[in-house]
C-alpha cells in the first residue's frame, strides 16, 4: 500500500458521569485509573467502539454523545511515558442507557506492559477525582466541563499535560 506507512493506534473512550461520580477503570488496586475504552476495530465507528468497550469493561450499556476531547501520544516527544506506541485517543461523553448501581466486566482491561495488572471498573466520586492517578492527565478540562456543563473540544499532545 504505502511504502513508508507508519502505524498509529486510534482508540475511543467514554467519560460517563452519573450521580456526581465518574466511571473509571482502576488498575492494580489504585496504581492508576483510566476512562473505559480501547482500540477501534475493523468495521466499527469510534462511537461504536466506545459502546462496546464500556460494555466489555464494566457491563454497562451506554449511549455515546459528543466528542469532548482528543489526545495524541507520540512516544519520543513524551519521553516514552506510555511506551513506544504512537496513539490517538478520542474521548466522548457517555450516558447510561439504564440506571445501574454496580459494574460487572465481562472482559477486564489489562496493562499492555504487564498483563498481570488488570482493571476493575469503579464509580469514583467527583470530589475524590483529584486523589487518584488519572491517566491521561486531563483533570483540568474535565473539571471545567463538570463545573460549567460546557465542553470545548480540545486536541493536545500528551507531553503538554504530563505532571
Amino acid at each position: 500500500m504505502f511504502e513508508n506507512s507508519y502505524k498509529v493506534r486510534v482508540s475511543s473512550r467514554a467519560i460517563i458521569i452519573d450521580n456526581n461520580k465518574v466511571l473509571l477503570n482502576c488498575f492494580g488496586d489504585g496504581l492508576y485509573y483510566t476512562f473505559p475504552g480501547g482500540g477501534i476495530e475493523k468495521n466499527e465507528t469510534a462511537k461504536m467502539a466506545a459502546v462496546r468497550e464500556v460494555l466489555e469493561e464494566s457491563g454497562l450499556t451506554v449511549d455515546i454523545g459528543d466528542l469532548m476531547f482528543s489526545l495524541e501520544y507520540e512516544p519520543l516527544s513524551s519521553n516514552y511515558f506510555y511506551g513506544d506506541g504512537h496513539h490517538i485517543s478520542l474521548f466522548f461523553r457517555g450516558y447510561l442507557s439504564t440506571s445501574v448501581a454496580s459494574v460487572n466486566a465481562s472482559q477486564p482491561d489489562t496493562n499492555p506492559d504487564d498483563e498481570t495488572i488488570t482493571s476493575v471498573a469503579k464509580w469514583v466520586p467527583l470530589s475524590e477525582l483529584h486523589t487518584v492517578n488519572l491517566l491521561p492527565k486531563i483533570c483540568e478540562p474535565l473539571w471545567k466541563y463538570v463545573e460549567t456543563g460546557i465542553f470545548e473540544p480540545l486536541f493536545w499532545g500528551e507531553n503538554e499535560h504530563m505532571e
